[in-house]
């Protein structure tokens, strides 16, 4: 899959990031035991081995000793690496939180109120006798868009914000939330089906959770691009962070983190 490489904008300090950092610092202390009883484990298997009379050979209870402690040396590697993974994992969580810190300030400047959104009369399906309401997504809302396709390029969703409706075209104006080569913010024309709300933290949260095997369109991690994934499992299955687990397709089947927020329904 080719990621652009695009900061991701983010969220204000809260309680989460605390939360998700004491669990790093519980973590880093495990992380030292382990490896101050490697420690102890390797120095008495150097200990044992430097006992052994080589005339004698290696007797039945010295055999007994080093297997306890190879064995022993094994299963504390495998929770380091263990441990590791999970500090790691937890790592990209958060730095996530911190680098969205900056579109979450922006999101919370400006209020949605859906019950006053105006209504408007839209064609769709290409049949000008086929008439629809539409709601207007007012100036300012974050939304996913789908970029213009480019010839040899895979279809791909950017984070956006809009600038404006155009009633006459049905379109709206968007502006990339990240910067080019140029330094410049790209805008775009977008049919009303290429324009996707994307929600608060708040507002996530009352959303209905989307169940696993699911596929979505989410943010991946460290980017403002949203890419086809699949839910592995929602944030109620996730004892510790809670957010989506998912694997974006063509990405190595790895398992990423996603915040509720970023996670949006696949567009028909």
């Amino acid at each position: 899959m080719d990621r652009k490489s695009r900061s991701l904008r983010s969220h204000e300090e809260s309680s989460e990031e605390f939360n998700i950092w004491k669990q790093i610092c519980s973590s880093l202390l495990k992380l030292e035991g382990i490896q101050k009883e490697e420690e102890t484990v390797i120095n008495s298997i150097n200990k044992i081995q430097l006992s052994v009379d080589i005339e004698k050979g290696i007797t039945g209870l010295i055999q007994q000793k080093l297997k306890e402690n190879y064995k022993r040396g094994i299963e504390l590697s495998f929770n380091e690496s263990k441990m590791i993974q999970n500090i790691i994992e937890k790592l990209s969580v958060l730095i996530a939180l911190r680098e969205n810190e900056q579109a979450d300030q922006k999101r919370k400047k400006r209020k949605i109120e859906i019950t006053d959104t105006k209504v408007i009369l839209n064609q769709s399906n290409n049949n000008h006798n086929s008439l629809e309401p539409i709601e207007i997504l007012p100036k300012g809302t974050t939304v996913a868009a789908r970029q213009p396709k480019e010839k040899d390029k895979n279809e791909e969703w950017i984070l956006a914000v809009v600038i404006q409706y155009h009633t006459d075209k049905n379109k709206y104006q968007v502006e990339d939330v990240d910067q080019d080569d140029y330094g410049e913010k790209q805008r775009y024309m977008l049919s009303p089906r290429y324009v996707i709300p994307v929600p608060n933290s708040e507002e996530a949260r009352s959303l209905p959770e989307i169940p696993a095997q699911e596929d979505v369109l989410a943010l991946y991690p460290g980017t403002t691009c949203f890419y086809k994934a699949v839910v592995i499992a929602p944030p109620s299955k996730s004892k510790e962070i809670k957010n989506y687990r998912v694997q974006f397709e063509d990405d190595n089947d790895e398992v990423k983190y996603v915040m509720p927020e970023h996670i949006l329904k696949m567009p028909k």
